[in-house]
């Protein structure tokens, strides 16, 4: 693909992102993408035959920046302990409960009940388990090393991811405050640190 095909396929897909973010995954029709876009709709055809095409490139898009600041993170945080790496984690985890209107997690929640109900995999149970892995390593280690004092690391991993995913759901249906996910995730970190309210 020429390097203007590639900024065209770019533009597609952050527009495509925010109508996502804004309509969900089942309202959005190619029209829409065409519109926020301002390419013609035969323009978006050479690229993609559906909004699931769009969608699914939107969402990996999306992974691979989440990847390349994780890799950049760790990086940087190479040296941290494991204290720090958790408070790094659970803060990336807050900024996505409260991220709002420009999140693509009420779409990517429509788009995996649609895959449930067709038999298609989603992609959300691998997000999900790699962030309860990436959270039970932090963990492991900190126990290693004596910042952190638990017994099982895989189930408290796994019990905060489904605390964290909850949150998630809970601040794009009813809403959430940011001190009430704050106090939550303290509560969760009292579990194996013993960190006062």
């Amino acid at each position: 693909m020429s390097e203007r095909a590639d900024v065209k396929r770019q533009l597609i897909l952050d527009k495509a992102a925010e109508v996502f973010a804004s309509k969900g995954y089942r309202s959005v029709t190619m029209k829409d993408i065409v519109e926020a876009s301002g390419i013609s709709r035969g323009g978006l055809y050479l690229y993609y035959e559906s909004t699931e095409q769009v969608f699914l490139d939107v969402v990996k898009s999306m992974d691979e920046a989440e990847e390349q600041n994780g890799k950049n993170m760790s990086e940087s945080l190479k040296n941290a302990g494991s204290a720090e790496l958790l408070l790094w984690f659970l803060k990336e985890q807050k900024k996505e409960i409260l991220k709002g209107k420009n999140s693509l997690s009420v779409a990517m929640y429509e788009y995996a009940f649609e895959c449930k109900l067709n038999g298609k995999n989603s992609g959300a149970k691998h997000r999900f388990e790699t962030a309860t892995q990436v959270l039970e390593k932090i963990l492991e280690r900190g126990n290693e090393t004596g910042e952190f004092v638990c017994d099982d690391a895989k189930a408290i991993a796994s019990n905060m991811m489904y605390a964290i995913e909850g949150m998630k759901v809970i601040a794009r249906t009813v809403g959430i405050s940011e001190k009430k996910v704050d106090k939550e995730l303290v509560y969760m970190m009292r579990q194996f640190m013993g960190v006062e309210e």
